[in-house]
């Protein structure tokens, strides 16, 4: 890995650009919480004022005119927001079966076929299936966020190898494992020339093969996979409520999570780091301030039902 110094506020133009899933979990009970981790980075990210992109796709159905409905109501952006009319928007089944629930991704699904914008602006709303949009390749991003589970599909992963061909922002890569939706083989690409990754500690002693119990493993597993992968991120590893940290080649730093107010749920929070982690990025913070800042917000999530809120006070880190 090479040495990153954080980039100042003044290096990085243009909206975040987030891409992937958007889905929604249906509960035995008949309840249907808003989701797909990168909806939620973007959602988070629109809270912090960052005014996202994000590119995903909804079926031509009721759920798709509810998450549609919501990110209007929310203020954000809808130009890569595509409908599909031949596919359901994306849902996950929930189950419980002696009080442990058990998740089913349904496949597939619109965020399945999300495609490639057109190659300029001038050519905007033209050959996108079902783009709303005036967003072109041309725009200008200053990172591009997109996580594994919208890999699983070729037609979105062809659109995601498209934007990280020809895009000039910074990436960030969010490991999210989800079986049976993931593919360690899909690893290189993913990995390769990516300039943060994040994931947790878990994900990282199974990529890895280590163990990751102390601060030692977390380095040494970090090491290996940067070496064995060509990557020259810096990478973020969350632990829970013991905290997360943020490795670069010659640094590490640690910041310890704070206890939750209020334990509600942890859904979300992964997500909630991820969207405060790119806040901090953007705003040229230390990477110490920057994780130190992102517990302190997945903490907050924490006390939430679900990933998500319309509570402004919930997005003021810097109070």
């Amino acid at each position: 890995m090479t040495s990153h110094a954080p980039k100042t506020s003044l290096e990085f133009r243009g909206s975040p650009l987030i891409i992937g899933e958007v889905l929604l979990d249906h509960f035995p009970d008949g309840r249907s919480i808003l989701g797909g981790a990168p909806f939620n980075v973007a959602w988070n990210l629109q809270g912090l004022g960052r005014k996202p992109t994000f590119v995903s796709s909804v079926g031509d159905d009721p759920e798709g005119k509810q998450i549609r409905e919501r990110m209007a109501d929310w203020g954000m952006k809808l130009d890569g927001l595509q409908t599909n009319p031949q596919h359901q928007t994306g849902a996950v089944q929930v189950t419980l079966e002696n009080g442990q629930p058990s998740y089913d991704i349904v496949y597939p699904r619109a965020y399945d076929f999300i495609e490639p914008p057109p190659l300029s602006s001038a050519t905007a709303g033209i050959g996108g299936q079902g783009t709303d949009a005036a967003l072109s390749i041309d725009d200008e991003h200053s990172i591009f966020y997109h996580g594994t589970l919208a890999w699983r599909a070729p037609q979105t992963r062809d659109t995601l190898k498209y934007w990280m061909a020809n895009s000039t922002a910074s990436r960030f890569v969010d490991i999210n494992i989800r079986e049976p939706w993931f593919d360690p083989q899909w690893l290189p690409e993913l990995l390769s020339g990516a300039d943060f990754i994040k994931l947790n500690d878990e994900e990282l002693a199974g990529i890895s093969g280590m163990s990751c119990s102390s601060d030692d493993d977390v380095r040494r597993a970090v090491e290996k996979i940067s070496s064995q992968y060509g990557s020259s991120a810096v990478y973020f590893i969350t632990c829970g409520s013991r905290g997360a940290y943020a490795i670069t080649h010659d640094r590490a730093f640690f910041a310890a999570a704070p206890k939750p107010e209020s334990l509600v749920d942890t859904v979300g929070a992964g997500d909630g780091f991820a969207a405060a982690t790119i806040d901090g990025i953007l705003a040229g913070i230390s990477y110490q301030q920057v994780i130190e800042r992102a517990v302190r917000f997945a903490a907050r999530i924490c006390g939430l039902r679900g990933a998500t809120t319309t509570d402004e006070s919930v997005y003021e880190l810097d109070e």
